[in-house]
């Protein structure tokens, strides 16, 4: 399960923004994950679950954004996303030269946090 690595660096990067805002809490957590990284929204949820137990993030919700693959090529100029398993042909000129121009990405997209007002 390489989930619980990924979000470990999730963590690292959430503990050093929120380390900009002392005493505050994480409410979301937007996360965007290309299909290549084949990471599982559902292991994502539960690792993300037992990592914020207990830090600022405990019962923010996590949304994940799933990123599908996109390939250019670069014989025809066709772009657009692939059916099936994936294949690094192009489906017009079935051309190999092409190129992945989205679905490897894994990035905190955005963090919200408590709002002073609603502070208990």
């Amino acid at each position: 399960m390489h989930e619980m690595a990924l979000m470990a660096g999730v963590f690292e990067i959430i503990t050093a923004v929120m380390a900009e805002h002392p005493g505050k809490k994480v409410t979301r957590v937007t996360m965007e994950v290309g299909e290549l990284t084949h990471a599982l929204p559902d292991s994502l949820q539960m690792c993300f679950a037992a990592f914020a137990r207990g830090t600022v993030c405990e019962g923010a919700e996590l949304e994940i954004i799933e990123i599908p693959v996109v390939l250019k090529c670069q014989e025809c100029g066709w772009q657009g996303r692939t059916t099936g398993s994936f294949v690094a042909l192009c489906p017009d000129c079935q051309s190999p030269r092409t190129e992945i121009t989205a679905g490897r990405e894994l990035r905190v997209s955005s963090l919200e946090v408590e709002d002073d007002e609603n502070r208990d």
